[in-house]
């Protein structure tokens, strides 16, 4: 008797904890971005990145949001020209993802079945990655060679790295004693920044080493020639981007629209003998859910019977509304930029490395918390009678349920789509301007004010539509 009493009790204790963990893992909370985004709809991004921070950082970001902050921050800072403290930013938002990252997998046999959302942001590997063009960018702004090839050359190291980093993640969750199934990292598809290498092209050709331009050029090529998916228009530099030109060479680059979102898409787990089954049901034009999805794979000691719903977030890009960038000199239209990076192509691609373990890991926390909650449920309806354990029924499918929210946590500031253009131009004083396009109208003209062109000099421009 002793011993079914504490069985009872421990049995109890798990109920609870599961709900305990499933309404804390889901405690969401509403953004109040309304008049940021206003705010930087308009073109003001300082006032923006000020509205966010001090006292009123607390109004947008929770604590285990730092990441975010400091990616917003830094980003709206970069598009405002104060390219010291969005360096500044980024570097902290750079510090912390790795930290949190190698948090992530000391911790991660014992945080299985803890949902990403109550854990700290440790980036997407888009933003890992873009964060180091923008710094490179903010230093060549400030003059700052050295520095801005120490960071186009990270972002080679983190694609080499991706796979290995998820592989090494993956392995921890394996070590867990709640898992039941080996989880693996998806296979990385892009490994090449055509965006990065034009950047190091630039600062190399700005210094007079043609070879080392070469060697970037070579590299944007093949990027475009091996990652067909993610570049999916023509290169938009030739080998006169490697002759010096008789005067000066006006270099633009420029970013339109808003980088993805993250959304949530629900999906059923249906279980037999040995089996789970994952059904993905999504809406038709009419509003009503229909099966989309299906996919069954063996899972060791599970009975059959059981039906649990669970999210699982994916990348949805915002895409621009900016289809033309034209460059204007001098009141004299010159021509278009090319774009040379789909960033959401690249976020969707960096994404699918580490999804096959958010969607393992999500399978294996949704069953075992479903399977405690059912045991809790049958004590409640033994011990308390149908009332309490018809409440406790619903409570508990309630809990479990909501538990399993997708994280759907993303910066929200940096660009969706990279562009460039070259320019030759006599040296001396000229007035820049660059006009974004949609469909023929015009959306936002951008004065980027007098420029000094030299022979052999950098003569990079630099704008952002958030269009």
């Amino acid at each position: 008797m002793v011993d079914s009493g504490r069985s009872r009790k421990a049995r109890n204790r798990a109920f609870l904890l599961v709900v305990v963990l499933v309404f804390v893992s889901c405690t969401t909370r509403n953004e109040p971005f309304a008049e940021i985004d206003n705010a930087v709809n308009q073109g003001n991004y300082a006032q923006a990145a000020q509205a966010m921070s001090g006292d009123e950082r607390s109004t947008y970001y929770r604590d285990k949001d730092k990441v975010l902050y400091y990616l917003d921050v830094g980003m709206l800072y970069h598009y405002a020209g104060d390219y010291e403290l969005s360096t500044q930013n980024l570097n902290e938002a750079e510090i912390l993802i790795e930290q949190y990252f190698t948090k992530s997998i000391s911790q991660a046999a014992g945080s299985l079945l803890l949902n990403d959302n109550v854990m700290d942001y440790a980036g997407e590997d888009y933003e890992d990655i873009y964060l180091n063009v923008f710094k490179s960018l903010n230093f060549l702004s400030l003059g700052d060679f050295d520095a801005g090839f120490v960071e186009v050359r990270k972002v080679n190291t983190k694609l080499n790295l991706l796979e290995d980093k998820y592989s090494n993640l993956a392995a921890g969750y394996n070590s867990a004693d709640d898992a039941e199934v080996e989880l693996k990292a998806g296979e990385n598809r892009f490994y090449s920044s055509a965006l990065a290498r034009y950047v190091s092209l630039l600062m190399y050709r700005g210094e007079g080493d043609y070879d080392g331009a070469r060697i970037d050029y070579n590299k944007i090529v093949e990027a475009f020639l091996l990652q067909p998916d993610i570049y999916e228009f023509e290169p938009p530099v030739d080998e006169s981007t490697l002759r010096p030109p008789d005067g000066a060479r006006l270099s633009v680059l420029a970013f339109a629209g808003r980088s993805p979102l993250k959304k949530a898409k629900t999906l059923t787990i249906v279980t037999g003998p040995n089996t789970v089954s994952i059904l993905t049901m999504d809406e038709d034009d009419a509003g009503q859910l229909i099966p989309t999805g299906y996919n069954s794979f063996f899972w060791p000691g599970i009975d059959g019977g059981y039906r649990f719903k669970f999210q699982l977030p994916y990348i949805e890009p915002q895409g621009s509304a900016v289809d033309t960038i034209r460059l204007v000199v001098d009141a004299q239209p010159l021509g278009q930029l090319k774009m040379i990076e789909n960033m959401e192509r690249v976020a969707e691609a960096t994404f699918q490395v580490k999804y096959p373990i958010i969607f393992m890991k999500t399978v294996t926390r949704t069953i075992v918390k479903g399977i405690l909650a059912q045991m809790g449920k049958q004590q409640l309806q033994e011990q308390g009678g149908l009332a309490l354990g018809l409440l406790g029924s619903i409570v508990a499918d309630i809990a479990v349920e909501a538990s399993e929210q997708a994280d759907l946590r993303t910066a929200r500031y940096f660009p969706a789509h990279a562009y460039m253009g070259e320019f030759d131009l006599p040296e001396g004083e000229h007035f820049v301007e660059l006009e974004y396009y949609s469909g023929g109208t015009l959306l936002q003209v951008d004065e980027l004010g007098m420029m000094n062109l030299t022979k052999g000099g950098l003569n990079l421009a630099t704008s952002y539509s958030n269009k």
